[in-house]
Order: C-alpha cells, then structure tokens, then sequence
C-alpha cells in the first residue's frame, strides 16, 4: 500500500534533485564529460539526455510494477534471492561514492568561495544529509518539492546570464584536453550516464510506487531528464565562452559568476551549496535502503555518512576526473541489466507486487 501520493512535479523534481548535484551544478561534470570535446560534446550532451529519459522511465515502471525499491530487485533480469541481495549491497557501495563525492565538493566550496580549510564544508553536508535521510521518504520529497524549482530557475538563468554576458577569454585552450579514461565523446557521455544512473535507482524506483499512477511517474521521469537536458546545454554553453578557466577550476561556473558580479556570485554559492546537498541526500537515501530497519539503523546512518565525510577530504577534482569513470563502467552492466529487467517485467515475466492495474 502507498503511503503518499505524489505528482508528476514531485517526482521530476526528486529526478533533478538526485542529479544536479555540485558536479552538475558547479559545472565540473559538464565541462569534464562534455565541454572538453567542444562541439562534439553537444552530440554527447544529446545522447545522455535521451538515455536518462529512458532510464527514469524505466526504473519508475520496473519500481511500481513490483512494488519494490530494493536495488537488487530493480537491476536484477532474472528472479533469485542471493544474487540479488548480494547486487543490491554491491551496486549500494557504489552509490556511496556520491556521498563521498559531495562532501568532497562541500570541502572544495569552502575552499573556494571562502579560503576556509575544506573539512568543514564536507562536515557540513554530511550533517545536513544525516538529519534529512534520518526522517523519511515523505521529507526528501518534501525538501526537493520547495528546493529544486529555485536551482533549476538559478542554473539555467545564471548559465543564460554568461552566455549573454561580454567576457575576455583567457589563453592556454590548446592544453586542454579530456580525462585519460573517458577520452572520447561518446565514450564519455555513456559513462556520464551510467555513473549517474546508478545513483536514481532506488529512489526513482520508490518515487514509481509513490506516484499517483504509473502516467504520473513516467510523466515525472520524462520531464525531468528533459530539464536536466536543458540545464547541461546551457552550462556547456556557458563554460565554452573561456574555456581554459572552465579547465581549471574545480568550479568552474562559481567562478563564471565571480568575474560577472559579487550579487551573482554570492546568489549561485548559495544555490551551489543546495545543490550538494540535494545530491547528497537523495543517493545516501538509496544506501539506507540496504540498512535493515531497527533501533540500530541511525547509528549505521551517521557511521556510513561520516566515513563519507572522512573520504571525502582526497578532494573533488580528483574525484570527478579518475573515480566517476571507474563507478561508470560498473554502471554500464548495470544499465544493460535494467533494460533487460524492464523488458521482463513489461512483458508480464516478473514477479509483481503490483500496486495498481495497468
């Protein structure tokens, strides 16, 4: 039985909200997976926006059609207990690298718009995400609700806002060039999306199941990715005006927003930030989810969220550039699994815990 009733914004939003974290936001994924590729990257920008509609859509399908969050369920192509469970806790480790990747991207916030040393920005989003995870899915979707029109509406306008705004190039673009393991466009993009995808599995997956019907849900996973789509093109597009600065700096459109105005860039720290934390919160969500319930369970919560923290400290830029690659290949298998477990499921082959008839 559902015990909320979610729309299709909501469940746009929780899409968003999931993966517009600081690598999004900050402009560092984009640039890194996309902008280094230079027009080549648009084609990738085109490529990843298809498939993240069709891979929302298919996990909020696969997750109401079970009735089922659990993340070995909603990967696995074929039904056995064992290996799902022994996947779910595989593919959970995995999403703890968005923690660990947030809380790097705290740190690296700090350090940047402040000269503050960057454990305490990483501090910080772990405690805020310890204190929203410990509630329940009801407060997440509530948070992303108010939170997420506000940093679409940011992004998208302060990308808007460079790109019309006059700006003196800096020199050196010659040297710019792409991480060693995603080294070409497509090859980049379909890590970009499968490291990400990863991280949606089980909250889209429980979005399914608290959406109104299954229209609403697939409605939702669509206009999501479609906004996502938008917001990566225009931030490619802003970071392309300089690209030797977008290069170098772990945050790239902070700094944009730091050579337009003050106003700007105190406006997009702030957005930045939440944006962080919404990442944070919506991934360490799904490695909840592998915690059984119990008096324990929060003292699991801050252990897990504060290792984060403490592995965080390597640093952001290191972190984008050599791990995201490496959690995308894993990603790879696993969406091929999601395709093939959606196809199963729709063809009435799956198990179903369904919630409603469809």
């Amino acid at each position: 039985m559902r015990e909320y009733n979610i729309s299709a914004f909501t469940v746009a939003a929780i899409y968003v909200g999931t993966i517009i974290g600081a690598g999004f936001a900050s402009g560092r994924e984009i640039w890194q997976y996309f902008g280094v590729f230079g027009k080549l990257g648009i084609l990738g920008l085109i490529f990843a926006g298809l498939m993240f509609i069709i891979m929302g859509m298919m996990l909020v399908y696969i997750g109401r059609k079970l009735g089922t969050s659990d993340i070995g369920h909603v990967i696995l192509p074929f039904r056995n207990k064992t290996v799902a469970s022994v996947l779910g806790y595989v593919v959970a480790i995995t999403i703890f690298v968005a923690l660990v990747t947030m809380s790097a991207a705290g740190g690296a916030f700090t350090k940047q718009q402040f000269g503050i040393d960057r454990s305490v920005g990483g501090f910080i989003i772990v405690i805020m995400v310890i204190f929203t995870v410990l509630g329940n899915f009801q407060r997440i979707s509530g948070v992303f609700n108010m939170l997420i029109p506000v940093l679409v509406l940011v992004v998208a306008g302060g990308s808007l806002y460079v790109i019309f705004t006059p700006m003196i190039s800096e020199s050196g673009a010659a040297d710019i060039a792409p991480s060693p393991l995603a080294n070409n466009w497509f090859f980049a993009s379909m890590i970009y999306m499968a490291y990400n995808m990863i991280g949606t599995i089980p909250i889209m997956a429980r979005a399914g199941i608290q959406a109104r019907d299954m229209k609403t849900a697939l409605r939702g996973a669509a206009l999501g990715a479609f906004v996502l789509f938008l917001m990566a093109l225009t931030l490619n597009l802003a970071l392309s005006k300089d690209p030797a600065f977008a290069d170098r700096m772990d945050l790239p459109m902070l700094g944009m927003a730091g050579r337009i105005s003050y106003v700007f860039n105190v406006v997009y720290s702030v957005v930045l930030f939440f944006s962080i934390y919404s990442a944070a919160t919506s991934t360490f969500y799904g490695v909840t989810t592998k915690i059984k319930d119990g008096p324990r369970k929060k003292y699991f919560v801050v252990i897990l969220a504060m290792l984060g923290f403490l592995l965080g400290l390597a640093g952001f830029r290191e972190i984008i550039a050599m791990v995201f690659p490496v959690v995308g290949m894993l990603g790879f298998f696993v969406t091929v699994m999601v395709i093939f477990n959606f196809f199963r499921v729709y063809s009435g082959h799956g198990r179903s815990n369904q919630i409603e008839k469809t």
